[in-house]
């Protein structure tokens, strides 16, 4: 294992609706229940553009360092931590495993203190608590897939097989064809689900969405989903992961007799949600069919239970899983990932940190 270097590089934010800062954080000693991983690649996830404009209000904790889900190697560990070693190889998640949590670490750098949370992936180098992470036996084939099991694929196989776990003869309607929309129809089709349909409004992505052989129709704006209503087409299962609560309001409208609408991506905080007919929730009255609206818990996904059954599934499925990443930048670009993302021209971005697991 090569030297610990006393600085590394790491994407910061200081301001929401600004771009993260890419600045030298001091790498910090290690308390109870903390590792240090040299990651080694990470995933854009839609969460973090949330919390960069601001979806859930104000951020009390700027400035703090960025990302939720990667790929790395242990290469230091406090001395209580008996359940890794260094060298492992290691996913990190945000869902939190069975182990004991740490404290959130923080970072000394020259523009003061930076917070962090008790997984942060953005960075040369990360001090991660041991419930944040997942050792793994490495595979050269799925590299480039480790650092979307730390989300994206682990909601959507939670979402799939444990959440909400839809019948075989359900038609399913996906808001919004991003990383977390694309997974969910992935994740159900490899589950033997076959009456999926995404619906996107960027046609960007049209190059990128053909490669999974999932229906996917394009539309500019409401107008196509109002025809659906009209038309009384209906779905028995709808996944939103736009958050757009117009789009939510008009999925509603979608619902089949006993159909359940699932709010996957998060709503602005304070925004308000208008449900049309709301008297088919009520039990007792006769216009009640049994619709449901939910909202998911990251899949229910139990990293200590469920990260071996994910793991294999992916192993037997990942040319097609591997398509979900359509972009890699570097660190020192990784605003350009976030661009790509939020102007719907990319499904999933990695950010590498280093060429190669091989090569750490």
């Amino acid at each position: 294992m090569k030297n610990i270097p006393d600085v590394f590089k790491g994407a910061v934010m200081f301001r929401q609706k600004r771009p993260l800062k890419i600045i030298n954080l001091k790498t910090p000693a290690l308390e109870k229940n903390q590792v240090l991983v040299k990651v080694i690649s990470a995933g854009i996830c839609g969460a973090q553009l949330g919390e960069i404009n601001g979806v859930k209000g104000p951020d009390k904790w700027l400035p703090h360092c960025m990302g939720h889900e990667g790929f790395g190697i242990i290469v230091k560990k406090n001395i209580n931590v008996k359940d890794f070693d260094v060298g492992n190889y290691v996913i990190l998640h945000w869902r939190k495993s069975n182990l004991e949590s740490s404290f959130a670490p923080t970072y000394e750098s020259s523009f003061g203190r930076i917070n962090a949370g008790y997984v942060t992936t953005f960075q040369e180098y990360s001090v991660i608590s041991i419930n944040r992470i997942t050792k793994i036996n490495f595979k050269k084939k799925l590299e480039k897939i480790y650092p979307l099991l730390g989300c994206v694929l682990s909601t959507a196989f939670g979402i799939i097989s444990k959440e909400i776990v839809p019948k075989k003869k359900d038609k399913i309607l996906i808001i919004g064809a991003g990383g977390v929309g694309v997974s969910i129809a992935v994740m159900a089709k490899i589950l033997g689900l076959n009456n999926i349909l995404i619906i996107e409004k960027s046609t960007l992505k049209r190059k990128y969405l053909s490669k999974f052989n999932i229906k996917t129709i394009y539309f500019k704006n409401s107008y196509f989903l109002k025809e659906y209503i009209k038309k009384n087409i209906r779905f028995d299962k709808i996944f939103d992961t736009t958050g757009d609560n117009r789009l939510i309001s008009l999925g509603f409208q979608l619902l089949n007799k006993n159909g359940e609408l699932v709010i996957v991506g998060q709503p602005k905080q304070g925004s308000i949600l208008k449900i049309h007919d709301p008297i088919r929730f009520c039990k007792l009255n006769k216009s009640y069919d049994g619709v449901r609206i939910t909202a998911s818990d990251g899949g229910l996904f139990n990293p200590s239970t469920d990260m071996n059954k994910l793991i294999k599934l992916v192993s037997k499925n990942f040319k097609l899983i591997a398509k979900i990443i359509t972009h890699e930048v570097n660190l020192k670009d990784v605003n350009k990932g976030l661009s790509l993302v939020e102007g719907g021209r990319a499904i999933r971005v990695l950010v590498k940190m280093s060429k190669n697991a091989e090569q750490t």
